[in-house]
């Protein structure tokens, strides 16, 4: 591979790929094979990086992946599915997006980057290269607002390949909250909710499907992962009730777990980007804490999924800032508990 254009050297240094062999690509079999040509910057980057992901989100139409041959079923696929002769498929966001260029005069350098829907007629033209156009992807915030979620998966952006090879680390210590847990066991009984029904007011929440399964496999679907039991058994019971100064967040409450969650991990993800956040992880990112409740003054009630089952996960508290915490070795209903009867704790971060 020859010295990379500005672009892709930037795209390269934002997701800390380290310099390696370039991979071996017979770019005139591939464009043999698919009868297209292609822009300098993408040869540059396919080289640089193995087939992979993007964010988990974005994938490369990678030619290293497949033969010649395989790899242009591939594009005439894509390009079969968006039904227009001047699009040249090369990347995919999961099944929602084909990213594409836009045949317009001899140069491919500078051919456009379109962003097709593939679910319908959607198409945004972006007037970038290449390797701008993923830098861009990547960026919070990010200018292709049709990819928002993409950049807003993890800051700092990463790149996994197929291989195993990842992103040099970088960004918040995954470990920093973790280490204060571990070796240590929840304090029982994990399921509190009986002990509670008699000293809070239940607020029931009006379900619009027929079976409590069926919230939780949507807030799973969601989140990413199941809430602990005991927490489901409290909101299934009790609702979405307010404990001394802890409002629960309940699926389809005023305070929508759901929402809540996400609202903390945009916050989060905006100061990352911008060189700060907190210094250990939030939810997605590796082992972080997931937020299910609000604390009186602007705090953060969350879950510290520094385990692999929901039933390990104990309480912690944060100020507004995520700048202190408190860590309580109990599930979410024995902390409720203990916030009902003794308010006068210092229970916040």
């Amino acid at each position: 591979m020859t010295t990379p254009s500005a672009a892709t050297a930037a795209l390269l240094e934002l997701i800390r790929w380290p310099v390696s062999a370039p991979a071996a690509v017979d770019w005139a079999a591939v464009q043999s094979a698919t009868g297209a040509r292609y822009p300098a910057e993408f040869r540059e980057v396919a080289e640089a990086l193995p087939p992979g992901q993007f964010q988990t989100f974005l994938s490369l139409l990678h030619p290293a992946g497949f033969p010649p041959d395989e790899y242009a079923d591939e594009i005439h696929g894509y390009a079969q599915m968006l039904g227009e002769p001047d699009l040249v498929p090369w990347a995919v966001v999961g099944m929602d997006y084909v990213i594409a260029w836009r045949i317009e005069g001899d140069d491919p350098d500078a051919w456009p980057v379109v962003v097709c829907d593939s679910r319908g007629p959607g198409r945004v033209v972006h007037r970038l290269s290449t390797a701008g156009f993923l830098r861009a992807v990547l960026t919070v915030p990010t200018p292709v607002e049709e990819l928002t979620f993409v950049a807003e998966a993890q800051q700092p952006p990463s790149y996994v390949a197929n291989d195993g090879r990842t992103s040099a680390p970088a960004g918040p210590d995954e470990e920093h909250w973790n280490r204060e847990a571990e070796g240590r066991e929840l304090l029982g009984p994990e399921d509190c909710v009986d002990e509670l029904r008699d000293l809070v007011t239940p607020a029931p929440i009006t379900i619009t499907v027929p079976r409590w399964y069926t919230v939780w496999s949507q807030v799973q679907g969601k989140i990413g992962w199941p809430p602990p039991p005991d927490y489901k058994h409290l909101i299934e019971e009790l609702g979405a009730i307010k404990v001394g100064p802890v409002t629960v967040a309940a699926p389809g409450g005023p305070v929508d777990l759901v929402k809540t969650y996400d609202k903390l991990r945009r916050r989060v993800v905006k100061q990352r980007a911008a060189g700060g956040g907190p210094a250990g992880t939030v939810w997605p990112e590796p082992r972080g804490v997931m937020r299910w409740g609000d604390l009186e003054g602007g705090g953060h009630v969350c879950w510290l999924t520094y385990k692999k089952r929901p039933e390990f996960w104990p309480v912690i508290v944060f100020d507004a800032e995520l700048s202190r915490h408190r860590l309580h070795m109990m599930s979410a209903s024995r902390f409720l508990l203990e916030v009902a009867t003794n308010p006068e704790h210092p229970w916040g971060g």
